[in-house]
């Protein structure tokens, strides 16, 4: 795995939690709909009604989703922590704005006052500096 691909995680799986928030959000509108048509009807809903296979989905996304938060958090600190051992606090701060803030070019040179131009070249720099951490955890696919 290349720096770039192991900085490159966070957004991934920021991306990836972001689409099974949504997910669980609709889930969760659909449950309530749905819901509300069986309660009209006041009958016992069946081991494989729509309600109860929503729910399942329900929790079965929340678990997922459960796991990709911990798994950020721990992406996160490890990723801070090879950051902070790069020799320049410049580089430092491109890679920390670029792959955990998520900014542009233009915006890390703004905030570092140097043109985007600059900006990548530090990003260049710093990713030829960087050390991968023996355990870099990697997210599955």
């Amino acid at each position: 795995m290349t720096n770039e691909m192991y900085l490159s995680q966070i957004g991934i799986l920021a991306g990836r939690i972001r689409f099974r928030e949504e997910r669980l959000r609709r889930l969760r509108t659909e449950a309530d709909a749905v819901y509300s048509r069986w309660g009209e009807r006041r009958g016992v809903p069946s081991g494989d009604a729509p309600y109860v296979r929503i729910l399942e989905e329900i929790e079965s996304c929340g678990e997922e989703l459960n796991r990709d938060y911990e798994l950020l958090a721990r992406l996160q600190e490890q990723t801070e922590e090879t950051i902070a051992r790069l020799p320049e606090e410049r580089m430092r701060l491109v890679l920390l704005y670029k792959y955990l803030e998520g900014k542009s070019y233009l915006q890390i040179g703004d905030l570092l006052h140097m043109d985007k131009g600059t900006a990548k070249r530090w990003q260049i720099r710093a990713l030829a500096s960087m050390i991968l951490p023996e355990d870099a955890i990697c997210i599955p696919a």
